[in-house]
């Protein structure tokens, strides 16, 4: 059997294309967080993204877990452990229930039938951050989809353009930035074997909204150039400034305000008079308890209505007694 050798150890050819195919083809991480495939831009990267120009890309920046931990930082403690992005690779910028397209290499994984999948979680909370890949049982989901098959995959070469089409939670608030990452269960390996890729996204009340379609559309765009994956030009940057607003969220208030509130009809005091009197006396007819209002305020007969409505009385209040009704009080004099 034909010997060669990995890392200055000798294994056979056999093995050593084993390992390859599992330690070096598996590798992916996102290139780009927010692709626009009609235009062939990337309008947002992840976190720390070196660009494909980086010649390390494949080991420093593809974060791997292997063996189904338990227990392990969920971003890259290198490249991704806190918010940073440049100028020319900046984080995406999105609205409540805007879909985004999503775009990595299969790295050699396509596939036609039981393929990988790749979850994007998130939490709702702008304050919390993921810290444990524990956390990727009980975070929330906003999107799956698979890895690489012909239905999503641009061409069906290696190196090959894949796309995942996921919508931003409605439940985000404008203003603020919220922590994403892109988790990636391979599991060819039966040890178990998964990849992440940590973002963000800043959610904004308006943003440049990348034109939605169908995958099969989508792909007929063609593979995106090389050039999306080295940081934004200058047409990324004239569409992001092109900002648009969803319909749905045209009525939501601005980052940091809140809405007025809409007034509530107000019972008036003759109604309330009326509502009280009346269940206070429910043999007694309309007519007769508006009368009994009228005679009341002309009277100032002010005893029976606090006693009614459950209003205490001021204990410097002076009453005029009135007989009971249906007979009416007699005039003040003077």
């Amino acid at each position: 059997m034909a010997k060669g050798y990995i890392a200055g150890v000798r294994v056979s050819t056999v093995a050593a294309l084993a390992l390859l195919s599992t330690s070096v083809l598996a590798h992916s991480w996102i290139d780009c967080v927010k692709y626009d495939p009609f235009n062939k831009q990337c309008l947002g990267y992840a976190r720390g993204y070196p660009t494909r120009k980086a010649t390390d890309i494949n080991t420093a920046y593809a974060y791997v877990f292997n063996a189904k931990p338990t227990t392990q930082p969920m971003c890259n403690p290198k490249q991704q452990s806190t918010e940073n992005y440049g100028a020319d690779f900046p984080m995406a910028t999105a609205q409540p229930g805007e879909t985004i397209y999503t775009a990595w290499e299969q790295n050699g994984h396509l596939v036609t039938t039981n393929p990988t999948k790749v979850y994007v979680l998130y939490y709702p909370d702008s304050t919390k951050e993921f810290s444990n890949v524990s956390e990727r049982t009980t975070a929330p989901v906003a999107g799956s989809f698979n890895f690489a098959t012909p239905a999503n995959c641009f061409t069906t070469q290696d190196n090959s353009v894949c796309l995942g089409s996921w919508v931003v939670p409605k439940n985000l608030v404008p203003g603020k930035t919220y922590h994403f990452v892109w988790f990636w269960y391979f599991n060819k390996n039966p040890a178990g074997e998964w990849y992440s890729t940590c973002f963000d996204i800043a959610v904004k009340s308006s943003s440049y909204v990348v034109n939605t379609a169908d995958m099969p559309t989508l792909l007929k765009q063609g593979n995106p150039p090389d050039s999306y994956a080295y940081g934004l030009n200058a047409e990324a940057k004239s569409l992001i400034a092109k900002v648009t607003t969803l319909p749905e969220n045209k009525d939501s208030p601005a980052p940091g305000k809140t809405p007025t509130p809409v007034p509530t009809p107000t019972t008036t005091f003759t109604a309330v008079i009326k509502d009280k009197l009346a269940a206070a006396t429910p043999t007694t007819s309309a007519s007769e308890v508006e009368a009994n209002i009228v005679d009341a305020k002309k009277a100032s007969a002010v005893a029976r209505i606090p006693a009614i409505l459950g209003i205490p009385l001021h204990p410097t209040t002076k009453i005029r007694k009135c007989r009971p009704r249906p007979i009416k009080c007699a005039p003040r004099t003077h």
